[in-house]
């Protein structure tokens, strides 16, 4: 924009006289630039040339080259001078101005000369253009059937200043891209041809899973690396099955012996020669992957199969990553693969008949119980005494909640207080006196400071204020302990956790004695001892979460000096047991402190019935001291909650038990076993069976679970010693039913990371591939588990013999190519080349190509070697990678109907034309044919071959894959999220298209199209359960719709951590209203100042005031600045109303990007139509438009506003016009 102002400053002092030879267009080229001379060149002289020269370019900008012409590439600048000169927007206030007449006769000049350039004819030369990487890509693919992906090794095409790769200006062929095309077409050509004559040699490996499937599993166990998890060998079998085929082959089997030098004993790496001699030393089945499963357990064999959760990345649940793969992570893994070629993986599987496990999130209704399940009797079952075994009968079919309540823990003791005066030093009851009592003498405390007598359910207790109180007992020598045993027990009722001492007769810092406390704020239960040289003695400590606050508990300690033989006991159940050495703890100078460690921590609650004995009481003599208060004497509760496992019939369910409500699940009417086992020494006391009744919130969870579909997916790759490196094979399959079916995966084992291994590596661990096989993970919700019952891996993969790549080629035929080598070679190659170039092979060509085909077969005698030789030339030739439109004069020509077939197809399918749409062209149909076509083709399923690779350039969607989102601020954003968000712009688009829908849609829709990861990160996952199917789903919210708000796009135009109005703005006016800024001129200087503190239109406002900078942000930050509701993530939050309050460049007012949204759908909508049309016609045609090319579709798009724009209509009209018909 600087250079059009300076532009426009240069003409506005034209002489006057100019006007008078203008008219309203120049008769000739030379006229023009003749004005120019005598009017504009002097001024340029005299006012321009001293700061923008060559020596000189302010702001980097020339105009000593200006000479008067009129180019097609400077009407739009002219253009843009006319706006400046109209609007008298230059030359500045502060300079002088020119006179009205000046102007004028400025304004003239522009008008004839634009006038003129555009009546110039356009000269048509035809067209040669190369075909982008995934045209070629396509191409080879459809051409020669092969599914393998060759053109890796291709550099990337370049990007046009459009956005796109397929324009002919920039698609330019390298020395490096022709050695690229030549050894990919050897390489094609050698994995599509065999010897037929040869028997073909096919590998099959088969894995069953299932609990105890095994009848003979290998005995010793198996170690596979770090972390190492592998199924137990009883449940699975490993064997190599022939399979039944239409053609006859040689099995291939794996080997099975093996002789290693280095392995793995757990963690640890071991050296030694060993032989190995087992399939299962070939192939495991592995487990290894983020450990931590949130609800249930992640894996589960069961008779029947393998039960898998989904697969959850580990940045999903914990915000960080794991190098050994998801939650739920099964692989089986080989020593050795396929070779080369296809290979084929099958999995039996189904939707398991699961059930809802229940947790904190579900709600819990109060269903009446419809049965209870009791155990049976010894004399009804053998069992263990850990697990629960009941039979009942459901009287009715329905949804049931089914509640598990285990037994509390007895004490099975007897109490017995007969003894208890044996050895006591002292009892402490405070029934308004700190004096002891039943010893051997009173042993009087006083209370110290903020030490109080209370009531309690005991009748006296001392309260300490936990700031200084406490009760302090004079040192005696009947406290003396010595080496001996002791038990120091209490009730207390601590009003919160904190650091404090119960009952010391010792100090912190290692200070000879002993201390009875609670060692932090976490509920532990401790006693610690000190030796007279103050030395650790020997310290026993509990558990957190043992100690309650608010609540009365007995807590003691027995201290016996054998090993092992401290305990600590809560409510007389033990909690911690350890080491107490026999050392000397009697220590003269300090004092029994009750309610606070001496000169230290205090306690603060109540205390009362304060024991101290000069022995270890038995457990029925501490059952005595808590009978008195037996009401509180509760079992502490687990330090975590159970494990259950619970069987119903012939239905295994797993996970942890929270609560006693622990699965929602259907059940069928009639008998039912039950079988239920718990974890942490918990034991399952009945089963409570509730049906939920119609309408329970519970039921309706449960229904929406049931609904569910699994997402199957299969991922090949390379296992390292810490995860693996793994790529998909194909896309995931929906499993909805629960009947065991076949799923079926095929892949080209050289499009995958594969290991590798050298001749004489002696490492266990080496050369090992992982085939991963999992419940993908969606969008957190519940969902059923995935059982798989089989796994076979079967390579390379042959339907047929000779394969289809090869009978695509050579065509099998009664001899022909022994009895007529020639005719059935020129037969080969006339067809092959006929496909290859798109069109009906020339004789001279065909001639030319038999010649090498027989120079060749003369030189080596090698038949099809020789034919090789043929078909590697049409594969690199110009014929077969460029698009070629062939023009006999300078004026526009028709496309040849071979030619519009070809523009065609690489328009809508981004590939070569198939055979009806060739077979149209040879005769000579096409044209009449073409709207058929067209609706043909966008029904097709290659139509998103076009779509998305159109969609991703237009929106400039590469942006998205190489911004690093900051995880911390946005953890939603997670890596496998970001690859659903990308493609959430292809299919909106692509739906757009197909459905030929208005074109404001692009701005403003009242759908999405998502599937369920892109549904969640939008908080509408409720509204879908399409698994990863992207499909139209109603949004109902201001926040969503059209592309404005996709949160791939917004994210794409950021920095990963803040927003960027800046790149959003430059977005929209370049991609959705086409009205681009110019490039920046070079050499504009950066701010030198970090903005970042300052306010948003604070920073923005400085940048426009930067010299080379303010005309272009004019029509840049009005844009983005409605987005600053959106975050670098690409999601919508609140913001003060004034910080998305943005005068457009028109002078309108929108208010954040609902309004902005409002806007371009009524008041701009012929731009935004024009956007699009601009943008798929330059795709089109493979070529940048010329300005009269661009003028002609904005004038004529106008016939499509009554319609709504709709978009197939539009990109009908692209196939219908010159701009795409011509050449």
């Amino acid at each position: 924009m600087f250079v059009l102002r300076l532009l426009s400053l240069l003409v506005l002092f034209c002489s006057a006289a100019c006007s008078a030879v203008l008219a309203d267009e120049f008769a000739s080229e030379q006229q023009m630039r003749a004005a120019f001379q005598t009017s504009v060149r002097p001024f340029v002289a005299d006012f321009c040339l001293k700061c923008h020269n060559a020596d000189k370019r302010e702001s980097g900008i020339r105009l000593d080259q200006l000479d008067g012409s009129v180019p097609e590439n400077r009407l739009k600048a002219w253009k843009h001078i006319r706006s400046q000169i109209t609007d008298e927007s230059m030359p500045p206030a502060d300079e002088a101005q020119p006179a009205a007449e000046q102007r004028q006769a400025t304004l003239s000049w522009i008008d004839a000369a634009v006038k003129t350039a555009q009546s110039r004819p356009q000269e048509f030369h035809g067209s040669v253009r190369r075909l982008t990487v995934a045209q070629y890509r396509n191409t080879l693919r459809d051409l020669l059937k092969l599914q393998e992906d060759l053109t890796e090794i291709l550099p990337p095409d370049a990007v046009s200043k459009d956005g796109f790769t397929n324009q002919q200006q920039s698609l330019q062929l390298t020395p490096l891209q022709v050695e690229a095309y030549f050894t990919i077409a050897e390489q094609a050509l050698d994995r599509c041809l065999v010897d037929p004559q040869k028997r073909p040699e096919v590998q099959t490996v088969k894995m069953e899973l299932g609990r105890n499937v095994n009848a003979n599993p290998l005995p010793e166990a198996l170690i596979l690396g770090a972390n190492n998890r592998l199924l137990e060998n009883a449940d699975f079998v490993v064997t190599q099955p022939i399979l039944a085929k239409p053609f006859d082959f040689v099995p291939l089997k794996m080997r099975t012996t093996f002789r290693f030098n280095e392995g793995y004993e757990g963690n640890s790496t071991v050296r030694g020669w060993r032989d190995y001699d087992s399939i299962y030393h070939a192939v495991f089945a592995c487990l290894r992957g983020t450990p931590g499963y949130p609800k249930g357990r992640d894996a589960e064999s069961v008779p029947g199969g393998l039960l898998l959760r989904p697969a959850i990345p580990s940045a999903e649940i914990f915000g960080r990553e794991s190098t050994y793969g998801p939650n739920a992570n099964f692989k089986l893994s080989f020593r050795e693969l396929p070779p080369h070629g296809n290979f084929k993986v099958t999995v039996r599987a189904a939707k398991y008949d699961d059930g809802l496990l229940l947790g904190n999130q579900h709600p819990v209704t109060d269903a009446p119980a419809t049965v209870v399940a009791r155990a049976m009797s010894a004399a009804e079952v053998t069992s263990s005494e850990s697990e629960f075994r009941s039979r009942v009968t459901i009287p009715e079919a329905g949804v049931y909640r089914i509640d598990v309540n285990p037994e509390q823990p007895a004490t099975t003791e007897t109490i017995d207080g007969s003894e208890l005066k044996k050895g006591l030093i002292g009892t402490w009851n405070f029934d308004g006196a700190a004096t002891s009592r039943d010893g051997g003498k009173p042993l009087t405390g006083e209370l110290v400071e903020g030490a109080t007598f209370v009531d309690s359910p005991f009748g006296k207790a001392i309260h300490v204020d936990g700031v200084g109180g406490s009760v302090r007992v004079p040192r005696d020598d009947s406290m003396n302990v010595a080496e001996g045993d002791f038990t120091v027990a209490a009730w207390i009722r601590p009003d919160d956790l904190r650091q404090a001492g119960l009952v010391c007769l010792g100090k912190y810092s290692w200070t000879h004695g002993w201390y009875f406390d609670m060692p932090n704020d976490r509920g532990v239960l401790r006693i610690e001892t000190v030796t007279p040289a103050n030395q650790q003695n020997g310290t026993v400590q509990s558990r957190p979460g043992l100690i309650k606050a608010n609540r009365w508990q007995h807590v003691a300690a027995i201290v016996k000096r054998a090993d092992n033989e401290t305990r600590l006991y809560v409510n007389g159940y033990e909690v911690a047991r350890g080491t107490v050495p026999p050392a000397n703890l009697d220590n003269p100078a300090v004092d029994l402190h009750i309610g606070r460690i001496q000169d230290a921590q205090v306690f603060h609650g109540d205390i009362d019935e304060v024991h101290f004995f000069r022995r270890a009481l038995r457990l029925e003599e501490l059952q005595s001291l808590i009978e008195p208060g037996r009401r509180f004497a509760k079992p502490p509760k687990p330090e975590r909650p159970p494990e259950l496992q619970l069987q119903l019939g012939d239905r295994h369910f797993s996970g942890t038990l929270n609560g006693p409500s622990f699965l929602a699940v259907r059940l069928p009417q009639g008998p039912l076993s039950v079988v239920a086992r718990c974890s942490e020494h918990a034991v399952v006391e009945r089963v409570t069976f509730s049906r939920l009744p119609d309408g329970d919130v519970l039921g309706i969870q449960f229904l929406e679970f049931e609904q569910r579909r699994l997402q199957l997916g299969v991922s090949l790759g390379v296992r390292r010693d810490c995860g693996s490196t793994m790529s998909p094979v194909g896309t995931p399959v929906e499993i909805a039913d629960t009947a065991l079916q076949d799923f079926t995966f095929v892949g080209a084992i050289n499009d995958f990371p594969i290991a590798r291994v050298e001749d004489g590596n002696d490492n266990y661990l080496a050369g090992v591939s992982d085939l991963g096989v999992r419940s993908e993970f969606i969008d957190g919700r519940d969902m059923p588990r995935l059982q798989i019952q089989s796994v076979q891996l079967e390579g390379p993969y042959y339907e047929q013999w000779p394969p289809k790549t090869h009978a695509n080629i050579l065509p099998l035929t009664d001899n022909a190519a022994d009895t007529d080598p020639a005719t059935y070679v020129s037969k080969v190659i006339r067809e092959f080349a006929t496909r290859a170039f798109r069109r009906p092979v020339l004789p001279e060509e065909e001639r030319a190509l038999l010649k090498i085909w027989q120079s060749s077969f003369d030189a080596t005698g090698d038949f099809q070697s020789s034919i090789k030789d043929a078909l590697l030339v049409v594969l690199t030739s110009p014929q077969f990678l460029f698009l070629i439109e062939d023009s006999a004069t300078a004026d526009a020509e028709d496309l040849s109907s071979g030619e519009l077939a070809s523009k065609l197809s690489y328009f809508l399918w981004n590939t070569a034309p198939d055979e009806p749409l060739q077979q149209l062209a040879l005769d000579g149909r096409l044209y009449e044919q073409l709207d058929q076509q067209i609706d043909r083709m966008v029904a097709s399923s290659k139509f998103a071959l076009f779509s998305h690779e159109f969609t991703r350039q237009w929106l400039s969607l590469d942006k998205f894959d190489v911004v690093k989102i900051d995880q911390q601020r946005f953890p939603k954003l997670t890596r496998d999220v970001q690859k659903q968000l990308r493609e959430e712009p292809l299919h909106f688009v692509s739906h757009l298209m197909q459905h030929n829908l208005p074109v404001r849609h692009l701005v403003e829709s009242d759908f999405v199209v998502a599937n369920e990861v892109v549904a969640g990160y939008y908080d509408l996952k409720h509204r879908t359960n399409s698994g990863f199917e992207f499909v139209p789903l109603q949004h109902r919210t201001t926040q969503l719709g059209g592309l404005l708000s996709q949160a791939g796009l917004l994210a794409g135009l950021s920095d990963g951590r803040e927003a960027n109005p800046v790149k959003r703005g430059a977005w929209v006016a370049r991609r959705i209203v086409a009205e681009p800024p110019d490039d920046p001129p070079p050499n504009v200087p950066n701010l030198d100042d970090d903005l970042s503190h300052l306010p948003l239109r604070e920073q923005l406002e400085r940048h426009r005031n930067q010299p080379g900078c303010a005309k272009c942000h004019e029509g840049i930050d009005p844009w983005g600045v409605p987005f600053e509701e959106f975050d670098a993530a690409g999601r919508f939050h609140v913001v003060d109303a004034a910080l998305v309050t943005s005068k457009l460049p028109d002078g309108t007012e929108v208010a954040g990007v609902a309004e902005l949204r409002q806007y371009l759908a009524n008041d701009r909508i012929d731009q935004v139509a024009f956007s699009f049309l601009k943008h798929v016609a330059t795709y089109a045609i493979g070529r940048q438009l010329t300005y009269n090319e661009i003028e002609f579709l904005r004038k004529n798009q106008l016939e499509f506003r009554e319609t709504d724009y709709r978009m197939l209509d539009l990109i009908r009209f692209v196939i219908h016009s010159d701009l795409f018909l011509k050449k």
